[in-house]
């Protein structure tokens, strides 16, 4: 009778490390079948170690930006191409790993998570392997060569649709003949990265939009009221500091002449959990989902701001960082009466082959009134401030922010905004890192890449 419990208890051991191994297995599988997929060791597609075939990366015109022939990966043909668009596409190693090569390389090679391998035959061509992006190439060449080789990024997305024409990064190099990285890391500081999706910024006065959306819904008099700036505000013994004084401001003129002191005011007014409130509101401290690849998390924590402090977090500054994509949706969203379209960048029919389920994500983040009037006030500053001859015909609503980054280097440049037009409904978004102004400097480059897209 004892040996048969000891034999009945080794089987139920048994039977449970069975099904802790299914359990484990399970899971592994499911977070990590695809790369196992990828093996060089799996015949499917690899032969003497060597990958057979791959899809081809098109963008929305039907350009060919990545494919593999003859067992080699090519890009396209254009060296400014390539170069603008390293991050996005990827280099070929793997080191950047929000690109569509690192991103997507079951989708790639021809796998999923149902039928495994289902592309045996590697050695022609699947159309279930290909994947199309929503970007334009032309415009993201354009884009890169506008920033000439300064450090920052460009995005502009369709507010509508969620589609991104364009986002560039630079640094980059060309892919097809990579440069010595690891012997300028000076100039190549960063290149891995791609900015619009993976890096986090001080917003500057771009920031001033967050508050000033705060503002038009808790402050009742904000229309009416008139501020006076002397250039400089003292704040619990802490001075608040603008470029120039401004003298007397109304609400629209504050934010078009960006006024520290004003802002500074509204914030100390609008409090710490007002303005974080609205800022993940916004969705600016949380991680967005492009088609599955991650974002990075912008920060708003004012739980330890008080005074000059709390003045300088409502203003973009204090310890405020953002993601450049996530304020380009929340741009987007004034522009879209307050409604929020998630960025994508795979075109429609790519979506719902990957993602069942998917499609375009929308979330209202701003009254509709609110947006309204936040356009409004950004229109101003484009008539009043960045003049409507440099963006002619563009009907652009913008707001520019300079960021101070500490110490003595020159603060990174920002501009962002929205065109409201039907025929092209873009939000954009410009960062040219120790750039200085923000509308001279990054509003050039906005101005090249819109008219751009408009031509396009």
């Amino acid at each position: 009778m004892k040996l048969l419990t000891r034999r009945a208890a080794a089987l139920l051991i048994l039977a449970g490390l069975l099904v802790l191994g299914l359990v484990v297995f399970s899971f592994e599988y499911v977070h990590n079948a695809g790369k196992w997929a990828q093996y060089p060791t799996n015949k499917h597609y690899y032969e003497n170690g060597k990958l057979m075939a791959q899809g081809t990366i098109y963008d929305r015109n039907g350009e060919i930006l990545r494919q593999f022939i003859d067992g080699q990966v090519t890009y396209h043909q254009s060296k400014t191409v390539r170069t603008a668009l390293m991050q996005t596409i990827g280099d070929s190693y793997g080191n950047i790993g929000t690109s569509i090569e690192v991103a997507f390389a079951d989708k790639l090679a021809g796998w999923d998570f149902v039928n495994g391998a289902y592309r045996f035959d590697q050695t022609k061509s699947s159309s279930n392997q290909n994947i199309t992006l929503t970007l334009d190439s032309k415009l993201c060449a354009v884009a890169y060569e506008a920033l000439n080789g300064r450090k920052g990024t460009v995005g502009v997305y369709n507010y509508k649709t969620g589609e991104i024409l364009c986002m560039v990064s630079s640094p980059s190099f060309d892919p097809q003949n990579r440069p010595d990285i690891e012997g300028n890391p000076q100039r190549y500081e960063g290149v891995y990265i791609n900015r619009l999706f993976s890096a986090t910024y001080p917003p500057g006065s771009i920031f001033k939009l967050v508050t000033a959306a705060a503002a038009i819904d808790n402050m009742k008099d904000i229309q009416t009221r008139t501020f006076h700036c002397e250039g400089e505000e003292t704040i619990q013994g802490d001075v608040v500091t603008c470029l120039s004084a401004h003298g007397d401001l109304d609400f629209s003129g504050a934010l078009a002449k960006s006024c520290n002191v004003a802002f500074g005011e509204i914030a100390m007014e609008l409090g710490a959990n007002t303005i974080e409130r609205y800022a993940e509101k916004a969705e600016l401290t949380e991680s967005l989902s492009v088609d599955g690849i991650r974002t990075a998390q912008g920060n708003i924590d004012l739980s330890q701001a008080e005074g000059a402090n709390l003045a300088w977090a409502g203003i973009g500054q204090y310890k405020d960082m953002v993601n450049p994509l996530s304020f380009l949706a929340y741009v987007g969203a004034i522009g879209n009466n307050g409604v929020m379209v998630t960025p994508r960048i795979l075109e429609t029919g790519t979506v719902e082959a990957l993602l069942p389920g998917g499609g375009i994500k929308k979330t209202r983040v701003l009254k509709e009134e609110t947006a309204k009037t936040l356009a409004e006030m950004m229109r101003n500053d484009v008539v009043s401030e960045y003049g409507v001859n440099n963006y002619a015909n563009l009907e652009l609503r913008a707001k520019s922010g300079t960021a101070e980054v500490g110490g003595d280097e020159t603060p990174h440049a920002w501009f962002t905004g929205f065109m409201d037009r039907e025929d092209y409904p873009l939000a954009f978004i410009v960062i040219v890192e120790n750039g200085g102004a923000g509308s001279k400097v990054a509003g050039a480059v906005a101005a090249k890449v819109l008219k751009a897209a408009v031509t396009e």
